[in-house]
């Protein structure tokens, strides 16, 4: 009797992984945007357009806010008592200029407005940007 080997390797080799490793999760986490699809800062001090100074129409809050901006460039205002609006008359290039260094990414913006204390807990609180004490 004759056997017969192939003399040929595979032609499709599947790549090793460890364990852990997921390949669909390294795939989204190599084709995931470094720009997220809503970016917000927070802005301490009082926002004036047109010469009128921005004022919560839920709290009459006048400075602190939360500045959100999405994909479509429109600019939304949060007040720490969660109150949140749309403003017209503020651009993508307002935002842009009130930007400061990239911060941390959020999974959600519920969760980076519970965290930067825009969900309502500090209502009425208005925090200064830096805490020296004058030392």
């Amino acid at each position: 009797m004759r056997v017969i080997t192939n003399a040929q390797p595979p032609r499709t080799t599947v790549p090793e992984t460890s364990p852990g490793d997921d390949p669909l999760l390294r795939l989204r986490q190599d084709t995931e945007e470094d720009h997220p699809r809503i970016r917000f800062t927070t802005h301490p001090d009082p926002i004036t357009i047109t010469g009128i100074t921005v004022m919560c129409p839920a709290c009459a809050a006048r400075r602190d806010w939360m500045v959100i901006c999405d994909v479509p460039g429109r600019v939304f205002l949060r007040c720490r008592c969660a109150h949140q609006w749309h403003e017209p008359e503020l651009t993508r290039a307002d935002f842009d200029a009130m930007i400061n260094a990239p911060d941390r990414k959020y999974p959600s913006l519920d969760a980076a407005a519970r965290d930067t204390g825009y969900d309502g807990t500090l209502v009425g609180t208005y925090l200064t940007d830096d805490f020296d004490t004058g030392e």
